[in-house]
């Protein structure tokens, strides 16, 4: 193959590939991207089996083909190359030559038959999502997904589609976070999936503001395309759990507390508390809310009170301060409300005032506090 590219938007296509490829991998083939010259456009694909991106841009070919080349070491070089025209050579034994005004680099490629073929089934519903939508409802979520592998259904995002509303679900067991998108028109049936996070990661990374996202969903898949991209996923096989029993329907004591006091507060404040386990106490009072942490095994203590909107009898709750602190990052308006019932029952979390046709919720386990925090 042989052609010419712009460097800028050769680079932004591949720039949304390489994010596919694994860390670490056993099958060498997985750290190449394969390159494809066809109809006056480079096409791109990385994969590690799990995930696949295809995307695509304008070139001015005067020979098509197709080569396998080590995909990170061809990013890099690419990146850093100046704002020039480039022109890429390949020869029958897979040699691949880049050039420009400032130098040459050749790479040693692989076939291309080699490299693995990613079969799509046909998919069982489809719809069209404005990308800034769709990238909302990740960021308020992924952030609570567990970490635990053996736990592999929490370490995914789950979706639901519902007649009418399109639901985001994220939890690692100690906090929930849940938000659905209103306005929306779904199938008779609900549809449900666990979307990995390193695919909605590339998503939201690959998508701009103005674009609309088209995504197929079908029992072990979910493709994702926007302009000259494809994002192909697998989704996380089991059972999500039955996560609508843990939210507490009767907390009937409400705190109103502005976000940003309260965030300042918890940092300065968690400073002083148990490194292991973050533990911190919210002290509540109609007027007031006081948030303590002290340190027993190495010594020192804090306290700020800050004023809150407080309806129930004085109550001592403990929490995660690094999970509180995720919780409001997380949250857009000024104040937030607490919905509470007990210092053992699991807190409901929401901004004061809902962004149109959203709703979003968030839930907090509490902590059993010790005698000192």
């Amino acid at each position: 193959m042989k052609f010419n590219a712009n460097k800028e938007t050769f680079s932004q296509s591949l720039q949304k590939v390489v994010g596919a490829l694994p860390a670490k991998t056993t099958i060498p083939v997985l750290n190449n991207i394969l390159l494809r010259i066809e109809n006056d456009k480079a096409y791109f694909t990385g994969t590690d089996l799990e995930i696949s991106i295809t995307t695509a841009c304008p070139v001015e070919a005067s020979e098509e083909g197709a080569i396998a080349v080590p995909g990170k070491r061809f990013f890099d070089i690419i990146r850093e190359l100046p704002d020039l025209p480039i022109s890429l050579e390949s020869d029958p034994s897979q040699h691949l030559q880049l050039k420009n005004e400032k130098g040459i680099y050749k790479f040693v490629g692989e076939d291309p038959e080699e490299f693995p073929h990613i079969d799509v089934e046909e998919s069982d519903f489809e719809f069209v999502l404005p990308a800034e939508t769709f990238n909302r409802m990740v960021e308020k979520t992924i952030y609570a997904v567990s970490t635990d592998e053996l736990r592999a259904t929490l370490t995914g995002v789950y979706l639901q589609i519902l007649p009418n509303e399109l639901r985001m679900v994220a939890t690692d067991g100690h906090r929930l976070v849940k938000i659905s998108h209103q306005q929306f028109k779904g199938g008779e049936s609900p549809i449900s999936v666990i979307l990995p996070t390193k695919a909605l990661n590339l998503v939201s990374k690959a998508t701009g503001p103005d674009m609309d996202l088209q995504i197929q969903i079908s029992e072990s898949h979910v493709v994702f395309t926007f302009d000259e991209t494809k994002i192909f996923t697998k989704v996380i096989n089991g059972q999500y759990p039955n996560y609508e029993r843990v939210i507490p329907i009767d907390n009937n004591i409400e705190m109103h507390v502005n976000r940003e006091m309260l965030m300042a507060a918890v940092r300065r404040v968690s400073i002083f508390s148990n490194p292991y386990t973050h533990q911190i106490r919210f002290s509540l009072s109609p007027s007031s809310l006081v948030v303590q942490a002290e340190d027993m095994e190495i010594g020192g203590e804090a306290q700020e009170a800050i004023p809150a909107d407080y309806s129930g009898e004085p109550m001592d709750v403990g929490y995660n301060a690094v999970y509180v602190l995720d919780i409001l990052r997380h949250i857009d308006s000024e104040n937030v409300v607490f919905r509470l019932k007990n210092p053992d029952t699991a807190a409901i979390i929401e901004p004061s005032e809902q962004q149109e046709n959203e709703e979003l919720m968030k839930l907090l386990m509490p902590i059993r506090l010790n005698d000192a925090v």
